[in-house]
């Protein structure tokens, strides 16, 4: 497999036979931490979120088009919300389907939530194009707060797809209010098939992760959900009245699958690389990440993907530094010592229950053997421009995301590669019971 990145890898997962032991919560590198199981029976579970003003609920999203609610530590039949006649998810590999959540941060008066899923092509989109990815809103139901209302759904921004993968996914209210989302660079391999645009350093390079003007792909978007029909702009987004789209917060991005705010309002990203690097960026407002210029810290050459150019720029042409990543590891698909195939973004740290991690960036790796099942979890440091790491838990089983309560503690979401075998973890301390 050529291009790997975490949804294409987790769509593979219905097609696999291996499974980890119904009594394994997987083994740690830290000897003093470990997984405490918190439910079961997902398919593909890509995120954990719990709303604001609300302690006893947790909401996890599966790929295949639900919803569900953990509480008092049960996971509801029911589904809070399904979509799966709206989504698109076909047979392995497919990197589409429900991707994110996030809760208003007026939930609790409001009702409102926001979900990313990919469906099927709108009318009026480009000839040839695979579907198109969507950000939508809905409302809890009045008659119980376990279920929304499937009636109140309003489509909030619609942005057409060139190829199935690389769409990004995550949907997270910033400390401002405003909504953020992230967006994957179009698809396909090197940022440069149909519907990628072309040129600004070199010809095939820059792609739709180096433009601002054309569409919204390779970006983190940044829009104000406060009005009833469709959205605004915030008046400080970086391409208001300049030129660019003024939906664009960054940009120089692959597929930014997962990102999050820390408790100091820094929004942390993970961007899922191509053949050699992974990346953990620290995004600030009108960034350029270098993608497809760049891959980590770097040159990218789309005519040897394989390999690591000899020169890039350090620049673009409006003067803007490619901005390099705070955590550049090697891929194991490309590096025998490589940490694992791809980067997937989590959270920072801010609970009570591991005195260990406070205040540091959680992330993992969906596996660290390109050809098997091992996810690995790991602890950064968050000092200076190029952050310290170490390896917290290993499994036998993938990770396919993080979430966080609202008590700072985080989550592990898994599968074990069959059919129903998805988990959520918590991440414990030895002697926490």
């Amino acid at each position: 497999m050529k291009y790997i990145n975490i949804l294409l890898i987790i769509a593979l997962l219905v097609t696999t036979t291996n499974s980890c032991d119904d009594d394994d919560d997987g083994s740690g590198a830290n000897d003093d931490l470990r997984l405490d199981l918190v439910a079961e029976g997902f398919s593909s579970p890509v995120i954990l979120v719990e709303p604001p003003g609300d302690d006893d609920r947790l909401f996890v999203v599966d790929q295949s088009g639900q919803i569900y609610i953990i509480k008092d530590g049960v996971k509801l039949s029911q589904p809070f919300l399904d979509v799966e006649s709206e989504i698109l998810l076909e047979d392995a590999p497919d990197e589409r389907g429900l991707l994110g959540l996030a809760f208003h941060p007026n939930y609790t008066s409001n009702g409102k939530f926001y979900i990313y899923y990919a469906g099927p092509l709108r009318g009026g989109a480009p000839s040839g194009w695979d579907h198109t990815n969507y950000v939508a809103e809905y409302k809890v139901s009045s008659g119980s707060a376990d279920v929304a209302d499937d009636a109140s759904g309003r489509v909030v921004l619609a942005m057409d797809h060139p190829q199935a993968n690389h769409n990004g996914g995550t949907v997270a209210f910033g400390p401002d209010g405003y909504l953020y989302i992230s967006v994957g660079d179009g698809g396909g391999g090197d940022d440069n098939a149909l519907g990628h645009v072309e040129d600004w350093y070199e010809e095939n390079e820059g792609g739709n992760g180096q433009d601002i003007t054309e569409n919204l792909l390779g970006s983190i978007l940044r829009i104000d959900v406060t009005p009833t029909e469709d959205y605004d702009i915030p008046d400080d987004n970086p391409f208001v009245d300049e030129d660019g789209l003024d939906e664009i917060y960054a940009y120089g991005l692959r597929n930014p699958y997962r990102f999050s705010f820390a408790p100091d309002n820094s929004l942390i990203l993970a961007d899922a690389g191509q053949e050699l690097y992974e990346e953990i960026d620290v995004v600030v407002k009108g960034g350029n990440y270098g993608w497809n210029v760049k891959e980590g810290r770097h040159c990218f050459d789309t005519d040897n993907p394989e390999e690591a150019g000899d020169t890039c720029p350090t620049e673009d042409d409006d003067g803007n530094d490619l901005i390099e990543p705070v955590i550049e590891f090697q891929n194991s698909k490309s590096f025998s010592n490589g940490l694992g195939n791809v980067s997937v973004g989590g959270y920072v740290y801010d609970g009570d229950d591991v005195s260990g991690l406070d205040g540091k960036y959680i992330f993992g790796v969906l596996s660290q053997d390109p050809e098997g099942m091992d996810g690995a979890i790991f602890a950064a440091n968050r000092s200076g421009s190029d952050w310290s790491y170490e390896k917290i838990l290993e499994t036998d089983v993938f990770v396919l995301g993080f979430g966080q309560d609202n008590d700072g503690e985080v989550y592990v979401l898994t599968s074990g590669g069959s059919a129903n075998s998805g988990k959520v973890y918590k991440i414990s301390e030895e002697g926490d019971d």
